[in-house]
């Protein structure tokens, strides 16, 4: 069995759900990645990460920030990749994460579509109507069109029911931590300054900066931002002494940082809570808290609607004013037991686990390729 996940996300950034599902399916099977493309002239270039998992970029003269945004380029790059991804992967099982790749099940059959964020809601927030318009149809036909979608969760399956009724949850997932080794799962912190820690893309659309300026005014908390920090965002942070900045950080060294941290956060911005078509999932930043252990506090939104955990795993502020006592109270009732609990959430929760349940729904599907 041979899968070739199709994206439009880089390789070399911090983990997403693509990257995690490539990982997972990985550990069993032969898989090819097909990343966004680079800017430069026409190629294709693979690189093999281990034996049963490789890297396939290609290189077009339009970055794809702005490819994917303009109908004509984006169909036309399709037209010159696809049939070449075919040739080299004609008996690959495809699992699709780009929403815009309307004419892949030209060169492919029995396509599964894995959404995995509200692509056309954030498309209508941040794009002119044009540009909206267009993802909307793109939306809609890949969907329609895909043997059956996945959704990452009820709200999103929801959507994907609207225009394919094979529609499935597979909610995100975290890491299986055993494979880092990890050396010692941190055990509660009594100093009096709080590691406040925070894993993700730091930019001003999804990540709030007024809420970390509230944090970083409070003597009692330090902040450790992880991942690449975009635009202008530390421009906005009034106590750039009380953030320490890490970069992005991958595998043993991402869960390391991970593990430093006393109590780890999900800010989201007013785009994200205040728009109930966005924030439509927990987050899978949050399962990679909890499988080291950690509390978590996290932004009222859509998708915590209805979330279940058990108590002292995550903690939801009604509004950012809230966030710092939040903190400092998860902080209080953390204890070796709630340590342990979480991780073995976390072993019961990871990626390893979600692909288990896509297998399943594959074969039920009749959709695999022996």
């Amino acid at each position: 069995m041979k899968f070739l996940i199709n994206t439009f996300t880089h390789w070399n950034e911090p983990p997403r759900a693509r990257h995690q599902v490539a990982y997972a399916l990985s550990a069993k099977y032969s898989v090819v990645f097909v990343a966004a493309n680079k800017l430069g002239l026409p190629r294709l270039k693979t690189e093999k990460i281990h034996d049963n998992l490789t890297v396939f970029t290609p290189y077009f003269p339009i970055g794809n920030k702005i490819r994917y945004r303009l109908p004509v380029l984006n169909e036309l790059y399709q037209r010159w990749l696809y049939p070449r991804i075919r040739r080299l992967y004609r008996d690959f099982q495809v699992i699709n994460f780009d929403f815009t790749a309307v004419n892949l099940n030209q060169y492919f059959k029995d396509i599964i579509f894995y959404c995995n964020d509200s692509f056309v809601a954030i498309s209508r927030n941040i794009n002119p109507a044009f540009i909206a318009n267009y993802h909307s149809r793109c939306f809609r036909k890949v969907a329609s069109g895909s043997k059956f979608c996945i959704g990452v969760s009820e709200m999103l399956t929801d959507i994907l029911k609207k225009y394919n009724e094979k529609s499935y949850v597979i909610p995100l997932g975290g890491p299986e931590i055993s494979q880092y080794k990890i050396d010692v799962i941190a055990s509660p912190s009594r100093n009096k300054m709080i590691n406040v820690g925070l894993v993700g893309f730091i930019k001003p659309y999804s990540i709030s900066y007024n809420l970390i300026n509230l944090l970083v005014e409070d003597e009692k908390l330090m902040v450790t931002l992880v991942g690449p920090i975009e635009g202008n965002f530390m421009n906005f942070i009034t106590r750039k002494d009380k953030v320490r900045l890490t970069g992005p950080k991958f595998g043993r060294d991402l869960y390391n940082e991970i593990n430093k941290f006393d109590v780890a956060i999900a800010p989201y911005s007013e785009t994200i809570t205040k728009n109930d078509q966005i924030g439509v999932g927990i987050g899978s930043k949050s399962f990679q808290y909890l499988s080291l252990g950690k509390p978590v506090v996290i932004s009222n939104m859509a998708g915590l609607r209805n979330i279940s955990m058990p108590p002292g795993f995550i903690y939801i502020a009604a509004k950012e004013e809230d966030f710092a006592s939040l903190i400092i109270q998860a902080h209080n009732e953390n204890s070796t037991e709630l340590i342990r609990q979480r991780v073995e959430f976390g072993k019961n929760n990871t990626w390893e686990k979600r692909s288990e349940l896509l297998i399943d729904i594959y074969s039920k599907n009749g959709s695999i390729n022996q």
